[in-house]
């Protein structure tokens, strides 16, 4: 949940053959981001997760055991104090959980109050994993003493069609609460300091920081939008699509 992971396939012999479920090889709090290349028994994959980047893996294809064998940025992370990276469920407004990553500051202490940003994820429907990103880097973020919300809300996949499906024609519906409902849960804990959220995001992230800073009702004393949509015929006209009909 929240991941992407390797999964394998057997392919039926014969088209009238049943097809057997996938099954699962890899489980833990990270992303396969690539195949690199196999030879029968052990396939050779790249990971991530919010606090480390890309590395390659050796996977047992009986097992699903996974060994790091590249270390590139040893050295570097030798230096680098990590976030602290949890799942935390919230109830949406209609009921639902809903997966959020919480990101905390390195050396957290729960005694303190800390500035919190709600992070409005691109796509829509794009997926909110354990990715490691040079441009959005969670674990740079929480480094300056930020607690960063990222919730897989409505539109994401990886929760079932239905989930995913939402948001189309819905772009500022349901998903805006589930980003209320987010921001809303976390701000319960001591910890946080409600008098300087924050929201972040781009492209629909956004569009969603526009539209949340019309209906917030005073949660977040700043928004940062990085490219967001704000034209719907401009971007018609430009990309020859109709976002809003996804």
């Amino acid at each position: 949940m929240g991941t992407v992971q390797l999964f394998e396939i057997t392919i039926p012999k014969a088209f009238k053959d049943k097809v057997a479920a996938p099954k699962q090889l890899t489980k833990g709090d990270f992303d396969v981001t690539g195949i690199v290349g196999h030879n029968g028994t052990t396939i050779i994959v790249s990971r991530t997760d919010m606090n480390h980047a890309s590395e390659l893996y050796s996977v047992e294809l009986k097992t699903g055991a996974m060994t790091q064998f590249t270390h590139e940025n040893d050295e570097i992370y030798k230096n680098i104090k990590m976030s602290k990276v949890v799942k935390r469920m919230v109830k949406t407004t209609d009921g639902k959980e809903m997966l959020t990553w919480v990101i905390y500051p390195p050396d957290f202490d729960a005694t303190k109050k800390y500035p919190t940003l709600l992070y409005c994820q691109g796509g829509p429907q794009g997926a909110l994993s354990q990715f490691y990103s040079f441009r959005w880097n969670f674990q740079v973020m929480a480094a300056q003493g930020y607690i960063i919300v990222a919730p897989n809300r409505r539109g994401m996949p990886g929760y079932g069609v239905e989930w995913n499906e939402q948001i189309s024609k819905d772009y500022g519906g349901q998903n805006m609460q589930d980003y209320l409902s987010a921001i809303d849960d976390v701000s319960k804990e001591a910890y946080v300091d409600k008098d300087r959220l924050g929201c972040i995001g781009a492209s629909y992230g956004g569009y969603s920081c526009f539209y949340l800073a019309g209906i917030h009702n005073n949660r977040f004393k700043t928004f940062i939008a990085h490219d967001g949509i704000f034209n719907w015929k401009s971007m018609y006209g430009t990309a020859g699509l109709q976002p809003a009909l996804y």
